[in-house]
């Protein structure tokens, strides 16, 4: 018998002990990628809406903290009884002025302005530059116009949003309505200037525009002024008269043997001269300003809603902008016939208390079961009831938006942490590997590694407790304080077992694993973290944001290098295409990831680790198979989102049913804007500066004489085949994603950090 010495007998277990680490967390994520999500949390109505009459009350500049500081016992009483929702006011920019918010509405899809000339909404008879404006329309458009009001800027509209990939189709709101004889009506005037020319803000009828700019429905007059010497531009709404015409179109709203019923949109068209007077006066003057047009506003209100029939009338109040350079999240309420009090969600968010401007116009049209045309972005608000009271909701959607704008302070210096920490571990092993000093100086530079890939997880972690509450001090307390003790941990978890990769295995499978709980179980810790998504900077709310993509590719990759590497090297490599082929799923399943740009990647990534593991050549037919295996998996998670129901579809089923109906057209506009997004970040993120940085390391690694990385290979043979997917998945990220290379640098930083600690740490 051959006597096994004692070294080989540590050494297989200290094998046996890394690679038991390495199953159990691929079995967890594998089990856990099997466990059904909960309930979705997409609302729905408790009961159908009925046909008749809806009332818009547009309140520019509204949020819910004016409801709690301001006492409005019109709107109040209003929303008692509604359901709320933080508005995100996005349309093409992230936060809109009035012109590319009514357009916004009015096309149910995000559209931008011409801000010069988006008020110009005139009657036929009044004059402009001694023509009528109804001359004037028919020379610019060559159409006779059969409304009362056109727009005489529409063409000038047409081309900004022309010019945008959204494929918004301006004024599909009111001719959608009119060919179901439903009427919508536009009331208000925000006009006003100190200066000598004459100044149009009537941008509120674009809501109410036909898609020729023509608006048969408009009351927008100078009758609807009076001078008042002390308000903006000393002028304000006569609300007697506003109620009167409200009266008489409410009248003519109602359904009758040639009408189906109508939409009223009214607007507190004095915020609208506040909000415009913002930048002429100081703040202390502004707040009282506003509180004054705020209180009109309530009061006019509460006579507008003496006309409306609870039991048959829909209402709607929103504020569908704010003012210029405010992130705020806008409040919004909405109560239909026979529904409880609640919150409003949608599918465009699948978050209860969230809306976004363009599910404005679906919302609308269900009200008349009217079919949403395919056109329209937005979905339409569902309800989910809640017996909360009124302060509670409001206090909770103050709370949502206040963490949201919080997020917005963590990105830019959590991300600089992270890249700084990177780049002087890379600088710092270089330096170490040149001088022959490992056995020296890596003890102390390879925990920093961990740390530095630790705060990924830690970050998303301290969104479980109320940051915007505790504070900036308490955020950095916390991230860095759990990540020292993740790195710690697991640095003495591998000096035990004296195998390196047990301590970095650990660290990898932990920012993996909270991302992949987090998203079975809601995205909730990815809902304003640093490296999440908010409703103040990102149209989606859930799945796998980019930057959580860039993460958890680039250890899923190194992590099944790991695992195909030992004795059981072809179990090993089973066990490694079953946590890739896993992640795929995670990141694809809608109710989870619902991550496209994901999918489309990572496929591709999969196949390549699979074919350089098993000592396959990449070739033609290889790169083939890849682009059938990919489009393969888009068509099953597409035709997966599709068998769910409408309300609740992600937008890889919202982009089959466009595609189905119109063509390739809308899956040309989605690339078209991913490419423009993708150049406007790739040139503006600080994550782009991390990429030459990792990349010169890697050339140390290949160049450096001594070959460093030869050794790392020697170690895990594997560990090429991992940094190479990792590569693809972070290219291919870049590219599909409108984030660009920012999912580029996440992965790089990730890859670096590992060889940091790989080389710094060679144990044994």
């Amino acid at each position: 018998m051959t006597r096994i010495p004692p070294s080989t007998h540590r050494r297989r277990r200290s094998d046996g002990s890394a690679r038991a680490v390495l199953l159990v967390a691929v079995a967890v994520a594998t089990v856990l990628s099997l466990v059904p999500a909960p309930a979705s949390a997409a609302p729905r109505d408790s009961e159908g809406v009925r046909a008749g009459r809806m009332f818009v009350m547009s309140v520019p500049g509204l949020t819910w903290t004016e409801i709690e500081r301001y006492d409005l016992p019109n709107l109040e009483a209003f929303f008692a009884t509604a359901g709320l929702a933080d508005l995100a006011p996005r349309g093409v920019s992230a936060r809109s002025g009035p012109g590319d918010a009514y357009l916004t509405i009015s096309a149910g899809s995000r559209a931008t302005t011409e801000r010069s000339v988006d008020g110009q909404v005139l009657a036929l008879d009044d004059l402009s530059s001694g023509s009528a404006a109804g001359e004037i329309f028919r020379r610019r458009t060559g159409l006779v116009p059969d409304g009362n009001h056109v727009a005489l800027g529409w063409p000038a509209l047409q081309r900004s949003n022309a010019r945008q990939p959204y494929d918004a189709v301006l004024g599909l709101l009111a001719e959608t309505l009119e060919e179901h004889d439903v009427s919508m009506t536009a009331i208000g005037n925000a006009d006003g200037t100190d200066s000598v020319a004459a100044s149009y803000e009537r941008q509120v009828a674009l809501a109410a525009s036909d898609t020729d700019g023509v608006v048969d429905g408009a009351i927008i007059g100078k009758d609807l002024l009076v001078p008042d010497p002390g308000a903006p531009f000393g002028l304000r709404l006569d609300a007697n008269v506003v109620v009167d015409r409200f009266r008489a179109a409410w009248a003519e709203a109602a359904p009758s043997g040639q009408s189906n019923g109508g939409v009223v949109l009214v607007e507190a068209s004095d915020l609208a001269r506040v909000l415009r007077y913002r930048s002429s006066v100081d703040g202390r003057r502004y707040a009282t300003l506003f509180e004054e047009s705020l209180r009109s506003a309530d009061e006019m209100f509460g006579r507008l809603m003496e006309e409306v029939d609870p039991s048959r009338d829909t209402v709607m109040v929103l504020a569908p902008y704010n003012r210029a350079g405010d992130r705020d999240l806008t409040a919004i309420g909405l109560r239909r016939p026979g529904t409880e009090p609640g919150y409003l969600g949608s599918a465009s968010t699948q978050r209860p208390g969230f809306l976004t401007l363009v599910d404005i116009a679906p919302s609308v049209l269900v009200t008349f079961r009217v079919d949403r045309p395919v056109e329209m972005e937005g979905r339409p608000a569902e309800l989910t009831a809640s017996g909360d009271a009124l302060d509670e909701r409001v206090d909770h959607l103050i709370a949502l938006n206040s963490a949201s704008r919080f997020r917005e302070r963590l990105l830019v210096p959590t991300t600089f942490v992270s890249v700084a920490i990177m780049t002087l571990l890379a600088a710092a092993a270089a330096v170490t590997l040149a001088r022959e000093r490992t056995s020296r100086w890596g003890r102390y530079i390879a925990p920093l590694a961990l740390f530095d890939l630790a705060i990924f997880p830690a970050s998303y972690l301290a969104r479980g407790f109320p940051l915007e509450d505790l504070g900036i001090g308490f955020y950095w307390g916390f991230t860095l304080g759990v990540a020292a003790v993740i790195a710690a941990a697991a640095t003495v978890a591998g000096r035990r077992t004296r195998r390196p990769r047990v301590a970095l295995a650990a660290v990898l499978a932990l920012v993996s694993l909270v991302l992949v709980v987090d998203v079975m179980t809601g995205s909730n810790l990815s809902l304003s973290a640093a490296f999440g998504y908010s409703p103040t900077g990102n149209s989606r709310l859930y799945g796998i944001s980019n930057y959580s993509y860039g993460q958890l590719s680039a250890a899923a990759c190194i992590l099944a290098a790991f695992l195909a590497t030992g004795p059981a090297q072809r179990r090993g490599r089973v066990l490694a295409i079953v946590l890739l082929v896993a992640t795929l799923i995670v990141l694809g399943v809608p109710i989870w990831g619902s991550d496209v740009g994901g999918v489309l990647a990572f496929t591709p990534t999969v196949l390549v680790f699979a074919a350089l593991v098993w000592k396959r050549r990449i070739r033609l037919r290889t790169i083939v198979a890849g682009g059938v295996a990919t489009a393969a998996a888009i068509t099953a998670f597409g035709f997966l989102d599709l068998a769910r129901p409408p309300e609740e579809r992600a937008h890889l089923g919202r982009l089959f049913e466009r595609v189905g109906d119109e063509g390739l057209g809308p899956l040309l506009s989605i690339m078209e804007r991913k490419f423009v997004a993708n150049l406007r970040v790739s040139t503006s993120s600080m994550w782009v500066t991390a990429i030459p940085l990792a990349v010169a390391f890697w050339i140390f690694l290949s160049r450096y004489p001594g070959r460093p990385f030869r050794d790392l290979a020697r170690r895990v043979p594997t560990l090429g085949a991992g940094l190479a997917a990792a590569l693809v998945a972070a290219v291919l990220g870049s590219l599909v994603n409108d984030s660009g290379a920012i999912v580029g640098g996440v992965a790089a930083l990730v890859i670096t950090a590992s060889l940091v600690h790989l080389a710094m740490d060679p144990g044994p």
